[in-house]
């Protein structure tokens, strides 16, 4: 298959609408009760707690969605930079940047400046550090910076470092072959995963938060965690186009699914839930992608799909966008009532309510923001060409 033909797979957007509809679930639960998993009993969760959140415990694996973008992310970067008719690390970092960054600098700006929490002014060290590492994604390295002006913005800040590192990834597999390339990676991801595992079973509060974990909270949070997870992607876009197989994306479904759902239940295996999920993604795809899968063909699954896919072409402004939103149901049930007397079950629907809100302004965003930069990008890519691309 030539590497230049356009190369459009419409499941990829409904996977992403999926994604990202997850992780508002799982925000809209941390906010609805004040947490968002449950406690540890020794080597297992404590099931001992209100009937409401288990009633929505399913919610509790949204942050798989994460997972599940990574994935999707290192399958179209690469086909991205595979069809691309000018082999340019230049080209590469043209796209990227333009594609990413101005829709993540409008919703800092806006953040961090004017709504919900913004004075206009910036009087603080604290507030510089804020706003001057989350400038140059690389807020995920501190603790104190990671969750600021908007918790969702860590994930941002490693995708940038996983692009920065894909070349390391495409030279790795030019010179050793993509399997050997992946094997690195797992070593990087897995090793680091199993460090927070082994470091959390001494501990009886969480790695991040403690005192001592400084120096393995920047390793923990760097994008080599994260390696494996989004090299997957890429690999399955190199199998797709050379029409091959791999073992790893043809283990059973089931048994993945399984051993997902059970990765988070167990203290020591805890920290391997984001590669379980990212692995249970490439698996899907995989299935979905050499037809072995089919979707249904029923007009309700029709409808429904037809919105996850639209969601998911306007995932990335609705992901930077949700999590403050959503944030102002305590502040607005605040006006008329003690937040301590309203039911968390209330209060998720009214997280849930704020959903249409969301969808229309990322919609706009996706419009006036994303498309505009992204064509942006071309045309200063066509004023700026180098004469002699570097290949």
């Amino acid at each position: 298959m030539s590497s230049n033909k356009r190369i459009h797979l419409p499941f990829l957007d409904g996977i992403r609408g999926i994604a990202i509809l997850a992780v508002f679930f799982y925000h809209s639960l941390g906010e609805s009760f004040g947490f968002d998993k449950l406690k540890w009993d020794g080597l297992i969760r404590d099931f001992d707690t209100s009937a409401s959140f288990l009633a929505l415990y399913p919610f509790t694996y949204g942050n798989a969605g994460v997972a599940i973008f990574f994935v999707v992310s290192g399958f179209c970067i690469h086909l991205s930079y595979l069809r691309s008719k000018e082999k340019s690390w230049l080209l590469f970092a043209n796209k990227r940047l333009f594609r990413i960054y101005p829709p993540y600098l409008f919703a800092l700006l806006l953040f961090f400046f004017v709504w919900p929490w913004g004075t206009l002014r910036v009087d603080s060290f604290s507030q510089v550090a804020q706003f001057v590492t989350h400038l140059f994604s690389i807020h995920n390295f501190e603790r104190r910076t990671l969750y600021g002006i908007n918790p969702s913005f860590w994930s941002i800040a490693v995708e940038v470092q996983l692009y920065a590192i894909y070349p390391l990834l495409i030279m790795l597999s030019s010179k050793i072959g993509w399997q050997k390339s992946l094997s690195i990676a797992a070593v990087c991801e897995v090793s680091i995963r199993l460090a927070l595992s082994i470091v959390g079973m001494s501990q009886q509060i969480p790695l991040i938060a403690t005192p001592v974990s400084a120096g393995l909270h920047v390793v923990i949070s760097s994008p080599f965690a994260y390696w494996l997870s989004w090299a997957l992607g890429a690999y399955l876009c190199e199998c797709y186009l050379k029409k091959q197989d791999f073992w790893l994306f043809k283990l059973r479904f089931d048994v993945a699914l399984l051993i997902a759902i059970l990765t988070p239940m167990i203290k020591p295996a805890a920290p391997f839930t984001f590669l379980a999920f990212s692995l249970l993604t490439a698996i899907a795809i995989h299935r979905l992608m050499f037809e072995k899968w089919s979707l249904p063909n029923n007009r309700l699954f029709k409808i429904a799909w037809s919105h996850l896919s639209l969601l998911g072409v306007i995932s990335y402004s609705f992901y930077l966008l949700h999590q403050p939103i959503i944030g102002l149901t305590d502040r607005l049930v605040g006006y008329f009532a003690s937040i301590d007397n309203v039911h968390p079950l209330f209060l998720y629907a009214l997280c849930m309510a704020w959903y249409p809100l969301v969808f229309a302004a990322s919609y706009a965003m996706y419009r006036c923001v994303e498309k505009p930069s992204i064509n942006l990008g071309r045309s200063a890519w066509s004023r700026l060409r180098p004469a002699q691309p570097a290949v």
